[in-house]
């Protein structure tokens, strides 16, 4: 009893100073039993959910089994759990954290179903070592600086803040998109943000890897005091002449953000998925990682129409089922919209003394096209050069040509002049007008997994049906000429690389009356380049 009370104590006093710096959680198992039970797979599925990756070093799985038994068959038993709850664990895992496994096999036999268990332990950088990096790269600021102190505005729409818990005081845990200016610029941020003197501490960013599934990228990260981020964000420095709006960093209970707007968020655009069906054209289906998504926060769909833009708030909804249980979904009607985006308000720093502030709503970087075939020109609408093969069938005749030409688009309208030989050989030229009744832009999907991100989806295969009359003539001295007037119906498909494949028909009639006399039928197909103007 004696020996069982003194390694008890032992244990007690191990667990409190191996703890510093470590937290531990705990489930337990059945007699003999390596499986584990429904409620040990919540409580690890809810510990991973909330776990603090801040300063996490490794995590290890400790297993223990009672005295019931054989030694040897205690020892390997505790090894398979601890394994056991590895295996489970990984799948919640927000990075790739380092892990151990360790058997511990039979412990003093105090209550046997404690004894039969996994400790999962999350071990952290000591304090020591936090606060010691955190005086690393330190400057001064000083009431009439030299120097050029800018916010940077691009923090909020690149990254993603979560805030968190650290040794008892609130931080910012802040991921950035890896790209170039952030990971080459030596940012700082205000560790005392209230003194006439401030201090400033350089951010360590680490390149990590966070998400799950296919949001799953390396990222850089950051770990920040949120008083300090919320008053000032992050920012950089810049020797005079400073070209821009210098911030007054020394000034005391100075706030920079005074200025909130609707603005891209290109980090929830680079998690986003999107899809399209072919008999919902005009209609996309968005899904993004829930643990990316704000609560409380507005999100838009901004819209480029052309000649204005809107904003459509998202709604986010989330579907019932394990495998989907960690995304939301939404929907953005597309129909007649040239460019659109993700939005939602964010901060932003102004020169007040100027009197100025940005116009910056969505658009740019990480915005898909949908809607009109082109470009946009100084004058509305859109013109196009075209060139292309075709082949068509009138009064029991075939004729093939080929032809270059011009062609304009406005709404729903188009209007087309073409030239070039016929096979005869002999000279060809047409004009048509067509009326797109029919008229829509759909996504290209892949065959097994219809889901893209964003920067890999593009809205590549334009589908008209039209309507119209056209005039066409052929003059050629060895064959029988002829000025047609027909009118058809006709059904077209474009893509991204300018190849666009059509077929129409209907009736015709030869004006000049050198072919028929009457009304014949007309059918004609072909290949043709468009190259937007």
């Amino acid at each position: 009893m004696f020996r069982y009370f003194t390694l008890t104590i032992l244990a007690v006093i191990f667990s409190i100073t191996a703890t510093y710096s470590q937290d531990t959680a705990s489930v337990y198992f059945k007699v003999g039993s390596h499986k584990l039970s429904d409620w040990s797979q919540k409580v690890l599925q809810k510990t991973f959910a909330d776990l603090d990756y801040t300063d996490l070093e490794h995590i290890a799985f400790i297993g223990y089994s009672d005295s019931t038994g054989k030694i040897d068959s205690n020892q390997k038993l505790s090894e398979r759990r601890a394994k056991a709850v590895l295996k489970f664990s990984e799948r919640f895992m927000e990075s790739k954290i380092p892990t151990d496994i360790q058997s511990k096999g039979e412990i003093p036999r105090i209550v046997d179903s404690l004894s039969r268990r996994v400790d999962v332990v999350f071990h952290y950088r000591s304090s020591d070592d936090w606060d010691q990096n955190q005086n690393k790269d330190t400057l001064v600021i000083v009431p009439k600086d030299p120097r050029c102190f800018f916010i940077d505005e691009h923090i909020e729409a690149f990254g993603h803040v979560t805030v968190r818990t650290h040794k008892k005081k609130q931080v910012v845990y802040l991921e950035l998109l890896n790209e170039k200016e952030f990971s080459q610029r030596k940012y700082y941020y205000v560790k005392n943000p209230s003194k006439s003197t401030a201090v400033a501490q350089r951010v360590n960013f680490k390149l990590e890897t966070t998400g799950m599934l296919w949001w799953r990228e390396k990222r850089l990260t950051a770990t920040i005091p949120l008083d300090s981020y919320k008053q000032y964000g992050l920012f950089y420095l810049e020797e005079p002449p400073c070209n821009g709006c210098k911030e007054q960093l020394f000034k005391k209970d100075t706030v920079v953000f005074t200025k909130t707007a609707i603005l891209n968020d290109y980090f929830i655009m680079s998690v986003t998925q999107f899809k399209s069906k072919f008999f919902r054209p005009n209609v996309v289906k968005v899904r993004a990682p829930k643990e990316y998504i704000l609560e409380g926060t507005s999100y838009y769909a901004v819209k480029d129409y052309g000649y204005e833009i809107k904003n459509e708030q998202l709604e986010w909804k989330e579907k019932r089922g394990k495998k989907k249980e960690d995304y939301l979904f939404s929907e953005i009607h597309m129909k007649g919209v040239r460019m659109a985006s993700i939005a939602r308000p964010q901060r932003m720093s102004y020169c007040p003394d100027k009197n100025t502030w940005p116009d910056r709503t969505g658009g740019g970087y990480y915005s898909w096209g949908c809607g009109n075939y082109g470009g946009r020109l100084s004058f509305p609408g859109s013109m196009t050069f075209l060139a292309g093969i075709h082949a068509f069938y009138h009064n029991d005749t075939v004729t093939a040509f080929v032809s270059v030409g011009l062609g304009y688009e406005l709404g729903r309208n188009e209007l087309a002049l073409n030239i070039g030989l016929n096979h005869h050989p002999g000279l060809y030229y047409s004009a048509h007008y067509h009326v797109n009744f029919l008229d829509f832009t759909t996504m290209t999907n892949r065959m097994l997994d219809p889901w893209q991100k964003l920067n890999n989806s593009q809205f590549t295969t334009r589908i008209k049906g039209y309507v119209g009359p056209e005039f066409r003539s052929s003059y050629n001295q060895k064959y029988r000429s002829f000025s047609e007037l027909n009118l058809h119906l006709g059904f077209s498909v474009a893509w991204q690389n300018g190849l666009n494949y059509y077929v129409q028909g209907g009736i015709a009639r030869d004006l000049s009356g050198r072919i028929n006399n009457g009304f014949y039928p007309y059918i004609q197909a072909g290949l043709r380049f468009m190259i937007k103007l």
